[in-house]
């Protein structure tokens, strides 16, 4: 890709492992490194810039498979999540098939209960951070604070008319300004995000 097109909005593939995916530019890391997001996954990762390519633009037609979500029914006890509780998530989280349980969608976010029916007794995640001191139970679905800052599905990805699709939107030069700062921890991290 030419050196023009390495802009933060730009949508293109990457090959990993000899598999090819739809990304978009989140972010220039430096002449050798881009970071990237996943539109039909949904996390956030550092690849070299020569590994990109353009993307043919039959394969824009198929919806971001990637759907912003909220761990329901909880807030983090201290206003934000602590890293041991984002921890204890993706621990909650490794390579394990969850089952996932909406509770509604609103405002593009889907929020949902998720649980792990892999042992003999089901475990609920807003149930482990509750009992580990890290959430309290509130009922509702609020998105943490910053939730839509920190998640690139909200700069990257609109939802469609009737909501259950999500479209990818096509480079704009509003997007290269609004992109979170370099430091940020990445979405796929976060307790809210797209685990």
């Amino acid at each position: 890709m030419p050196e023009s097109a390495l802009q933060p909005g730009q949508l293109c593939c990457v090959m990993v492992m000899k598999w090819w995916y739809r990304v978009i530019i989140h972010r220039v890391i430096n002449d050798q490194e881009v970071e990237v997001f996943y539109a039909d996954y949904g996390n956030l990762e550092i690849v070299q810039r020569s590994c990109l390519r353009f993307l043919k633009w039959c394969y824009l037609k198929l919806p971001a498979q990637a759907i912003p979500c909220s761990l329901a029914w909880v807030k983090p006890v201290k206003g934000t999540w602590s890293n041991a509780a984002t921890l204890l998530f993706k621990s909650l989280c490794a390579s394990k098939l969850l089952v996932g349980i909406v509770d509604e969608y609103v405002n593009s976010v889907l929020h949902l209960f998720l649980c792990d029916t892999s042992t003999a007794k089901d475990v609920y995640f807003h149930n482990v951070l509750k009992d580990g001191g890290y959430a309290d139970l509130c009922r509702e679905n609020i998105p943490s604070q910053g939730f839509m800052e920190l998640n690139p599905s909200a700069l990257y990805v609109r939802p469609s008319g009737n909501q259950e699709n999500a479209e990818l939107v096509k480079p704009d030069l509003c997007l290269q300004q609004g992109s979170p700062d370099a430091h940020s921890e990445t979405a796929s991290s976060k307790l809210d995000g797209h685990e």
